[in-house]
């Protein structure tokens, strides 16, 4: 149990650290690409990103499938299980890659076709969808050795590989954009760093568990239907997850311009390195909710859930309060004060998406683990539905915030409906008792920090980021001590338990 706990926290631990290069290295990186592509050229590379990442969707779920048959193989020492399984993936996985080469093509000459992409800059277009296009290929192989090292819990060589990646990836963006390159070279680069991760993700996987070394074979189908059984169902509520995150730009730029991406993007990364934060943690459940499962261990699954919850919020409502009250604030001194009227107000909305992915992340990675995910994969679908519907129903008369309203209404709707409801059903908590002790006792302690944040925005204004954060850092005791008095019982026996221990 001991060594399970620590095998966590150090999961947990590199995982921050990861999540917080991958926050840190574009949160100086992005104002540099904005100056020197401009709106247009950043606008164009956003649109290639989102694009070419709806091809990850032949993944086809592989990914959750292989941590959920190797994790269970290699806690039973059936390692000719998990080689084949790593196997069938790999084979799989070529496939689906040589589907994507062609289709790069075909993406690269349509995609004028689907933009408002700006004449000078459609050359360009087309060569940065084609690379971007290849680095999906390339990541749908090495990613079954990524999934491998999650799988045996090795988060720790996962993130350190995560971390390095961005390191490289940024300062290779640096020297290009400097020396007066652009579009192109960046494709070019993105795609050198992805294949030597890719690399390192596979040598790593063969030193910690040898049984990834597979064979790459055609699958028998004993080995392939219940790989298939699982995995088709994560691959539709992934498909439906990128329509509800990654259409939001394209139909900005299909609907609305180009250019207006960026100003939508710079709101839509906050909110996405604010679920990165929290992320951090999720990722760590899925592996141990299955061992809890598999040992018939449903009450430490009812805590991880409440537990799961609260941590997601806690550690999400700084970030996210500090944004929603200061967000012009900060995007004038991040970005440029062009820039901090318009992703403020985007950004604002969004929050209400952030809030409720945020609150039920825990017990969608719990209900991915214990194998009950096909009620949420369909009303994932639903969701994505009516948030693509609403984008572009609201996207000509409100313009990008009603593309980003769409998004929060989408969500703020389908979770209250579904996932109380369902957590009682799947994992014996009661809608109540879920609502109060995962959202309710988080939620009523990041008010008094509201407050704080909303008046030091007022009466004391930050003239560069330094000043900025060391405002948030003075405003953040009014949420930990309401923290402390909100979880005071659960403290005092976490740490009396110790002591006994």
């Amino acid at each position: 149990m001991a060594s399970r706990k620590r095998q966590f926290a150090v999961n947990v631990g590199m995982n921050w650290a990861a999540t917080a290069v991958s926050m840190v290295v574009p949160f100086f990186l992005i104002p540099f690409v904005v100056r020197h592509l401009g709106a247009g050229g950043y606008g164009v590379w956003i649109l290639v990103v989102s694009t070419t990442a709806y091809l990850g969707l032949l993944d086809l779920g592989l990914r959750s499938a292989i941590i959920r048959f190797v994790s269970k193989a290699h806690a039973q020492n059936l390692l000719d299980d998990a080689r084949q399984a790593i196997g069938a993936a790999l084979w799989l996985r070529a496939s689906f890659s040589a589907l994507v080469a062609v289709l790069a093509v075909a993406l690269a000459w349509l995609s004028p076709h689907f933009f408002k992409i700006p004449p000078e800059l459609m050359r360009a277009a087309q060569i940065t969808m084609f690379l971007s296009a290849l680095g999906v290929a390339v990541t749908l192989i090495s990613g079954v050795f990524g999934a491998v090292l999650a799988a045996v819990h090795r988060f720790d060589l996962l993130s350190s590989i995560t971390m390095a990646q961005t390191v490289f990836r940024a300062i290779g963006v640096l020297l290009i954009l400097q020396s007066g390159r652009g579009l192109v070279s960046l494709a070019v680069w993105e795609l050198t760093v992805i294949t030597v991760a890719g690399l390192a993700l596979t040598l790593t996987a063969f030193k910690v568990f040898p049984a990834s070394r597979a064979r790459v074979v055609r699958p028998t189908p004993e080995i392939l239907k219940p790989l298939w059984s699982y995995s088709l169902t994560t691959f539709v509520f992934i498909v439906a997850v990128q329509v509800i995150w990654n259409t939001d730009s394209l139909v900005i730029g299909a609907v609305i311009s180009v250019g207006m991406v960026t100003f939508y993007s710079i709101g839509s990364s906050l909110v996405s390195y604010s679920a990165q934060v929290a992320g951090a943690i999720s990722t760590t459940f899925t592996p141990m909710a299955s061992g809890l499962e598999a040992s018939g261990r449903k009450d430490d699954l009812q805590k991880m859930l409440i537990r799961g919850t609260q941590a997601m919020l806690g550690f999400t409502f700084p970030i996210a309060i500090a944004l929603a009250f200061r967000g012009r604030t900060f995007i004038g001194l991040w970005m440029g004060p062009q820039y901090a009227e318009t992703s403020e107000v985007v950004l604002q909305i969004l929050m209400i998406s952030l809030f409720f992915s945020m609150a039920d992340s825990a017990a969608s990675a719990i209900l991915m683990a214990i194998d009950t995910h096909g009620p949420v994969a369909r009303w994932a679908v639903y969701e994505a539905i009516l948030n693509f519907g609403l984008s572009i129903l609201l996207a000509k008369p409100y313009g990008i915030y009603g593309v980003a309203w769409g998004t929060s209404l989408s969500m703020a709707f389908t979770h209250l409906a579904f996932y109380p409801r369902f957590v009682n059903k799947s994992l014996g908590v009661p809608a109540g008792t879920y609502l109060w002790e995962g959202w309710g006792k988080v939620s009523l302690c990041s008010i008094p920090f509201a407050f704080v944040c909303a008046y030091t925005d007022r009466a004391w204004h930050a003239p560069n980021l330094l000043v900025f954060f060391a405002q948030i850092l003075l405003c953040l005791p009014a949420y930990l001590l309401c923290i402390l008095a909100m979880f005071r019982r659960d403290a005092t026996a976490i740490f009396l338990a110790r002591r006994t221990a």
